[in-house]
């Protein structure tokens, strides 16, 4: 999937040397090869890629045969990694993890801060049990039959201005941003694309004088007079005091979802913490 043996390497926390030898035990104990070289690249082999097929279909078998046992007792324990990323670390994590302790205190929840971009693959290489993941109108996730997604709640994107900004609308155009520094996040992660994109469709590209992947200090940037921020709701659980928010009159959003591993859909304690992070997620009046 990777393409490469360093990318593989890189993407599974090992050294390219290591995934070579491993690939040539792979060929030794099946006594056909499963990589062919050309030049300095390599690629699968018909063998290779057969073995890669089947490779997915064991670890799912696997898997299911794990929940089916779990499911035996219906008895809601053990560990789960969850991928998460920050604006949902620093406001839902924060409640979920006493909440979850007091429903299921013999169930675990452990948490990666993850790119959202790599959150599907992560779950699919089995390095997470569950990821909270972000889809965007503008740039859809592709669909993959090996993972569940589940809408968690919709993220809907705000401008935000200091207190005695020339702008006393409550609610604007994209449009009227035009000519305005912006301070949102960088093209180079999705949530950037999403609203250079929606900036374009809205007829201008957006000046992006600070292009900064963290909400709070889009806040404080703005706050300290630096432009206008662009931010969702769950990046405005605490607003710096000089600063204003105004809606947008075209809407925009961000679809926080919960993806997993279809194989693992029957684990009770995966369906035992989907039910408490969504009954939560209902309590914070979050848009569902």
């Amino acid at each position: 999937e990777q393409g490469t043996i360093a990318a593989a390497a890189a993407e599974l926390g090992y050294t390219a040397s290591a995934v070579s030898q491993q690939l040539a035990a792979v060929e030794r104990i099946t006594g056909v090869a499963v990589l062919e070289r050309a030049g300095r690249n390599v690629f699968l082999t018909d063998a290779g890629r057969e073995l890669v097929r089947h490779a997915d279909l064991v670890l799912a078998q696997l898997e299911a045969a794990r929940a089916s046992i779990e499911r035996v007792t219906d008895h809601v324990a053990g560990t789960l990694v969850m991928g998460v990323i920050e604006s949902v670390a620093t406001t839902l994590l924060p409640v979920l993890l006493p909440r979850l302790a007091e429903s299921h205190p013999e169930l675990e929840l452990r948490t990666r801060q993850i790119d959202p971009d790599k959150a599907v693959q992560l779950v699919k290489a089995g390095e997470l049990d569950i990821a909270i993941t972000v889809d965007y109108s503008y740039t859809p996730s592709g669909h993959d039959d090996r993972v569940e997604r589940r809408l968690l709640c919709h993220d809907w994107f705000r401008a935000v201005i200091r207190h005695d900004d020339q702008i006393t609308d409550d609610v604007i155009e994209l449009g009227s941003l035009a000519h305005r520094p912006l301070v949102a996040a960088p093209p180079h992660v999705a949530c950037g694309r999403q609203l250079q994109l929606a900036c374009r469709d809205a007829g201008f590209e957006p000046d992006l004088a600070h292009a900064i992947d963290d909400y709070p200090t889009v806040l404080e940037l703005v706050a300290a007079g630096a432009g206008v921020g662009l931010v969702p709701d769950l990046g405005l659980r605490s607003v710096p005091p000089t600063v204003r928010i105004i809606d947008l009159k075209q809407p925009l959003s961000r679809e926080l979802e919960l993806v997993w591993r279809r194989s693992s859909s029957e684990r009770p304690a995966l369906g035992a913490f989907v039910t408490v992070i969504e009954e939560l997620a209902d309590e914070m009046g979050l848009d569902r």
